[in-house]
């Protein structure tokens, strides 16, 4: 379960220990840090921020089924997104990543209501596979994407963990956005289905690493693990590179 008060203090604790440029020697994240976190171009930018404003101030009405507590809820798409949405700079941030590094095939798990689907669909990615268990906020994400004519978007919709390793398999993706379900046994099930099933996979993004207590256990382990040789923390997401060429290491990095 979200404990505010837990993110909030964790996120002091970040804010003491991460890192600007400055204090990077490792060449890679040196040019991930300015070229991804840190850059910015105004007028892609801005363009995406008013695509985004047309999603997140939408006053249509959805009745839906949370898929993992069974409870019905009735909602706005605006006051949905207010909840559950990632901010602009972290959408932002995702878009960047899969255009520096070239990343043609794309995973998500966790449409919600398609923003950072969105935002990787723009990119370079000419294949964007997105999961979400709840029919109805898919349907109101399909309608986004068919609007915006974005064919490439391939939805699959059902509970995320029965769907999670079928789509793996048929889509063999070098990026893995991981946000459907904060709990670590789901992030333990989708880290060892990659590790089986698409095992070239160059980076693993889990998102809301310090939801709560559990997510942040999760995330420690994947960061001491040895077969994940380069880990970054940026608060809101933990990014896994399980196949770079280095000795072991983490960074904590400003965001």
């Amino acid at each position: 379960m979200a404990s505010p008060f837990f993110t909030f203090k964790e996120y002091l604790k970040y804010r003491s220990v991460a890192l600007n440029a400055h204090d990077l020697h490792s060449p890679f994240v040196f040019e991930l840090y300015n070229e991804v976190i840190r850059k910015r171009a105004k007028v892609q930018e801005s363009a995406l921020r008013k695509l985004r404003q047309k999603i997140t101030r939408s006053d249509l009405t959805v009745d839906f089924q949370d898929p993992k507590t069974g409870g019905n809820h009735r909602s706005t798409v605006k006051k949905l997104s207010r909840r559950v949405a990632s901010s602009h700079s972290f959408s932002y941030f995702l878009f960047k990543l899969i255009n520096h590094q070239k990343y043609h095939t794309v995973l998500e798990a966790g449409t919600s209501i398609g923003l950072n689907t969105l935002y990787m669909a723009q990119s370079v990615a000419s294949s964007v596979w997105t999961l979400e268990g709840s029919p109805q906020i898919a349907k109101i994400a399909k309608r986004h994407f068919e609007k915006l004519g974005l064919s490439h978007i391939h939805q699959v919709i059902g509970d995320v963990r029965d769907t999670f390793v079928s789509t793996l398999s048929a889509s063999q993706p070098a990026l893995i956005f991981l946000d459907a379900d904060h709990r670590s046994d789901t992030i333990a099930f989708y880290l060892d289905a990659i590790r089986k099933h698409s095992p070239d996979t160059q980076c693993i993004i889990v998102h809301d690493i310090y939801w709560s207590q559990d997510m942040k256990n999760s995330w420690s382990a994947i960061v001491k693990n040895p077969a994940y040789p380069l880990t970054i923390d940026i608060f809101q997401a933990g990014i896994i590179f399980p196949h770079h060429p280095i000795k072991k290491q983490h960074f904590v990095l400003k965001f």
